[in-house]
């Protein structure tokens, strides 16, 4: 039970796992929805600074207005600073937050006391729900605002106004943190969603390495990643035809499980694809061709060491503008002549 209440209240509902997982696509979209809040606030806040110098109605919230424009415009600077330094979003989304909730108080306390408040309550309710983040943390800020305005409500209204005011903010502070709670369970629940999706379209089934899809969709991005040198290595197994008519396919698959992990193992993750039934492509970025080899050597040799054969080619340049189309070709043919000068030793059938 302790469990669950501390998954909703951390994770929203996901577990800690999956909630790091998207972590920086929220990072993301709420830096995003920062900066365009920031932007809106300074510019509707500076048309009623601007008002307030030409309609009297506007004029007893001029300190307000400027407070207002000048918190909107750090942060933007915040928000776009958060760009290149994460730490710094979950910084701007308070922000966000507290640009509205603090003209919201400030509006209904001290330019206004004597009227019932509206915009605090709109902003409690509205704002939150533009973010994502733990509902938790979330919850605990909207209950400092809250505390805030019932402080500045006691300095500054009086009955029966104070008393309407106060029952209405924990009414809707109630409200708001219920509803942003429920509203962030679902939103982190559909990022999730969409990431495992998304891992599933790019990774193989089988031996869990990066697939086909992946391969091509990543393709020509490897010229801009790589400063000094880049290698294709290009593997296909020996025998898995022979093997799985002979001992049947689950020990074909456990062979293909088992050369895969070699290869990710010699070459990573991140590079390492499977991009047909027995064939596998990874790449190396600025390693020496010394290196290279021998990473291909170590490979082989474990390889070999679990009974299985795998010819390899591979296509090594240590000059940028690299053609990826010509890199590959010339992995895979040298690949080819590797698994012919095999056959030509070893009966295809023998297995």
């Amino acid at each position: 039970m302790f469990e669950k209440i501390r998954d909703y209240a951390l994770y929203g509902d996901t577990d800690k796992n999956s909630y790091n997982s998207i972590r920086s696509k929220i990072e993301d979209s709420n830096r995003i929805t920062a900066l365009v809040f920031a932007s809106v606030a300074a510019v509707l806040i500076g048309v009623m600074l601007i008002l307030s110098f030409f309609l009297e109605g506007f004029s007893g919230s001029r300190p307000i207005y400027i407070f207002g424009v000048i918190f909107s415009v750090l942060l933007i600077a915040v928000s776009l600073f958060s760009r290149k330094f994460p730490s710094l979003t979950y910084l701007s989304v308070y922000m966000a937050i507290s640009v509205f909730m603090i003209y919201g108080i400030a509006i209904a306390t001290v330019t206004r006391p004597e009227e019932q408040t509206v915009t605090f309550m709109v902003m409690l309710i509205f704002v939150p729900l533009i973010f994502v983040d733990r509902p938790l943390r979330m919850a605990v800020n909207l209950i400092f605002y809250i505390i805030l305005f019932i402080i500045m409500a006691y300095q500054t209204k009086v009955n029966p106004v104070r008393s309407v005011d106060v029952t209405d903010a924990i009414i809707f502070g109630l409200l708001s943190i219920v509803s942003e709670t429920i509203v962030y369970r679902a939103k982190i629940h559909g990022y999730v969603l969409e990431n495992r999706l998304h891992i599933m379209s790019e990774t193989d089934q089988l031996t869990g390495l990066n697939n086909r899809n992946c391969y091509e969709w990543r393709l020509n991005t490897y010229p801009s990643l790589y400063k000094h040198s880049i290698c294709c290595i290009y593997i296909d197994v020996n025998g898995l035809h022979e093997l799985n008519n002979t001992a049947g396919h689950k020990a074909g698959d456990e062979m293909l499980r088992d050369i895969a992990e070699i290869v990710k193992n010699q070459f990573g993750q991140k590079d390492t694809y499977r991009i047909g039934g027995d064939e596998y492509v990874a790449f190396t970025l600025d390693l020496t061709a010394k290196e290279v080899e021998d990473k291909i050597a170590v490979m082989k040799d474990k390889i070999a060491e679990q009974k299985y054969h795998a010819a390899i080619g591979y296509e090594f340049v240590d000059e940028k503008n690299v053609n990826m189309s010509s890199l590959i070709v010339m992995a895979e043919s040298k690949m080819y002549k590797d698994k012919s000068d095999y056959y030509k030793q070893h009966d295809r059938r023998a297995r």
